[in-house]
């Protein structure tokens, strides 16, 4: 009898620790495990978005690595924003030592600085290529599909607004009470994407692309939700790009590369009177504010913010900069004032150094 009763207590414990651990992180994983997880979903207590507040500061950036510190978001929480968009290259998984994508994401949660923030402020997110799992990746990626899945598994408020039969991840929310709305769209620059056209290498380094006339960027399905989103009325409106819009002279990904796609882009602006749109980019290792003005449209802006712990020395210019750009870690923030009817753009670096800003007036 005693050695029956010692058996099933035995048996309770080992059961109630493994389902623990499960529930903890969606898989049987502990947190401090090494080895690789599937169909990971994130144990961190995460924050809601109240879409009836008003937003008065939005924090953004991207090219966050998981496998380095990433000491920048304690700057980010500092600054109390009501949200945090995260542009693309949230983590790193196009390379075979930073595979499976879903274990990725785990070790992001792992890092002390960024559950913090993440506890606290209300996150959205589209990808750009090292969270599609291929760098540079387009529609060609054979991983896309397994990708999404990943990345729906991780971003659990994607399960909620993104259509399960849509392909990609792009969505849209409309955030704060009347006449004082901002719409948030995310495009996908990945999973519609046509092939690149590489540019000769120069002294052994990538020359980079050149443009591709006839393709690509958003696809037919995208364009057309992009039509409908911008008819939607909005008083702010911040079209997140994983890749930049308006610089066109770095050698790099850009909407340049696709020039039919670029123009498609500022004609749509123009065809859907899209008042007070804002462009956010990521994906450079630097950040800067690129300045176009359009006829028909006016001053359109693109504000890149880049990366949260991956900069890089190379040169960043470009005839459209406002200012030099900026590359050490950094951050952007925009804060609304809607009794003035007025939003300022900054860029940050670490300790909150200022390193670049421009602000305009409603229209």
């Amino acid at each position: 009898m005693k050695y029956s009763i010692l058996l099933a207590l035995v048996l309770l414990t080992t059961s109630c620790s493994h389902s623990a651990n499960t529930n903890s992180l969606g898989s049987a994983h502990a947190p401090n495990s090494s080895s690789p997880v599937t169909n990971y979903v994130s144990n961190i207590p995460t924050r809601g978005i109240d879409y009836n507040d008003d937003l008065t500061k939005i924090a953004f950036g991207s090219c966050a690595n998981q496998d380095q510190p990433q000491p920048l978001w304690k700057d980010v929480l500092s600054t109390q924003p009501d949200l945090f968009l995260f542009m693309g290259d949230n983590v790193y998984a196009s390379s075979p030592s930073q595979q499976p994508i879903a274990d990725q994401y785990r070790k992001l949660d792992l890092i002390p600085e960024y559950r913090a923030i993440r506890e606290k402020v209300p996150f959205l997110a589209t990808w750009d290529d090292h969270d599609y799992g291929q760098r540079d990746g387009g529609a060609d990626w054979a991983g896309q599909a397994s990708a999404r899945k990943d990345f729906m598994n991780y971003w659990l408020y994607a399960k909620n607004t993104i259509p399960l039969e849509q392909k990609g991840i792009y969505h849209a929310k409309i955030i704060g009470p009347k006449k004082r709305t901002v719409q948030i769209i995310m495009l996908d620059t990945r999973s519609y994407r046509s092939p690149l056209k590489e540019l000769p290498s120069v002294n052994g380094k990538p020359g980079g692309y050149e443009a591709n006339q006839d393709g690509t960027l958003l696809g037919e399905a995208q364009w057309e939700w992009l039509e409908a989103q911008l008819k939607r009325p909005a008083d702010l409106r911040l079209i997140v790009s994983s890749i930049q819009v308006i610089a066109d002279e770095p050698p790099f990904e850009k909407w340049a590369n696709f020039p039919k796609e670029r123009q498609k882009l500022f004609d749509l602006l123009k065809k859907t009177r899209a008042r007070n749109a804002v462009i956010l980019s990521g994906d450079r290792h630097s950040a800067s504010i690129s300045k176009i003005s359009l006829k028909g449209l006016g001053d359109l802006y693109d504000i890149t913010a880049s990366s949260i712990n991956r900069p890089h020395d190379f040169p960043d210019t470009d005839s459209h900069y406002i200012g030099a750009a900026y590359n050490k870690e950094n951050f952007g923030l925009a804060n609304i004032d809607w009794s003035r009817k007025l939003v300022k753009f900054e860029i940050f670096g670490t300790g909150l150094v200022p390193a670049n800003k421009i602000e305009f007036k409603f229209r």
